[in-house]
């Protein structure tokens, strides 16, 4: 099974989860507190993710990203955490807070 590490702060989080389930759901397991309004149906765009490495281990970039982050991927590497999907391998992320 994938492992997701979440990089923060402190001690790194590691969670493991099954092919498929969302970088959302691994922030949730490990109380990452990712921000999120909609609970990830992906229609808030709060639960901004900055991906450190993995990246070819996730679902490609989808519209609903592309409509609240626009399209700097290759330059940002932020992605929401509901429209990430695990792959077969290990993933490591950030949690980024939207700007007020």
């Amino acid at each position: 099974m994938p492992v997701v590490t979440i990089v923060g702060d402190g001690a790194p989080l590691v969670v493991e989860l099954p092919v498929g389930s969302t970088v959302f759901e691994a922030g949730a397991r490990a109380s990452a507190a990712i921000d999120t309004a909609c609970v990830g149906k992906g229609t808030c765009g709060l639960c901004r993710v900055k991906i450190l490495a993995g990246a070819e281990h996730l679902t490609p970039y989808t519209d609903e990203e592309r409509k609240h982050l626009g399209n700097v991927y290759h330059l940002t590497k932020v992605r929401l955490a509901c429209r990430s999907r695990l792959g077969d391998g290990d993933v490591t992320i950030q949690v980024v807070r939207k700007k007020k």
